[in-house]
């Protein structure tokens, strides 16, 4: 989906589904171009916490009106229509998932913390718990996001568990967080085929994409998941 100034980066298999709208917007801006709100954020610390909105969720203020509010949490899951998840990234993933069947979605934040605590999958046993979603029916968006020819860790021996050396690349200090992500999602049930990976790398693609890697100081961009 391309406009006079602005591109937007789409999943082949999300465009499949009319009752979808999604987008990855790049460095030239451009979220407002969806002339769709209201539009929740989040306050993303790096950590595991998701937050649940629900259509019938009796627990809502009487007056909720979504996208009054910002959520600290790295995970936002809902049933709502119209109601348009935020993520914002610059080298991290921001990780889509669709429920066709219980018409569910969800946008993950998750960096190389968030990797560690598993948020991908954590957000998928959500969906499970609250919404009771069957994992092999749940497709998946991996954004563009640092590559596994960027992703250099000198101190991963006390950054990242052993448990995920497996992920490393043979003789570097490079992490190939594409595929963990890729593990993490079918550890949980989600099939192969419906998990779609960009593999555009940001630090490689700064003319595209913000990358805190590459420029140390730099923006973000957005990327952006709802059901209509």
């Amino acid at each position: 989906m391309e406009s006079a100034d602005i591109k937007v980066y789409e999943f082949e298999h999300f465009k499949k589904h009319a009752s979808i709208v999604h987008g990855i917007f790049t460095r030239t801006g451009g979220i407002r171009k969806m002339n769709m709100n209201p539009f929740v954020f989040l306050n993303q610390v790096h950590g595991s916490d998701i937050k649940v909105l629900k259509k019938d969720d009796n627990d809502l203020p009487e007056n909720f009106q979504p996208g009054k509010e910002t959520y600290t949490a790295d995970s936002i899951v809902t049933d709502m229509k119209e109601v348009f998840l935020v993520i914002w990234i610059a080298d991290c993933q921001a990780v889509m998932l669709y429920d066709p069947e219980k018409k569910v979605i969800a946008n993950v934040h998750s960096g190389w913390r968030g990797s560690v605590k598993n948020i991908i999958g954590k957000c998928v046993d959500k969906m499970i718990l609250e919404f009771g979603c069957q994992p092999g029916n749940i497709m998946a968006g991996i954004s563009p996001s640092l590559g596994p020819c960027c992703s250099e860790f000198i101190n991963y021996k006390d950054e990242i568990p052993e448990t995920l050396w497996k992920y490393k690349i043979k003789g570097k200090d490079y992490f190939n967080f594409w595929e963990m992500s890729e593990a993490q999602l079918m550890d949980k049930g989600v099939k192969k085929e419906h998990i779609e990976n960009m593999e555009i790398c940001t630090k490689c693609n700064t003319d595209v994409f913000y990358s805190f890697r590459e420029e140390k100081t730099t923006g973000r961009f957005a990327c952006v998941i709802s059901m209509i």
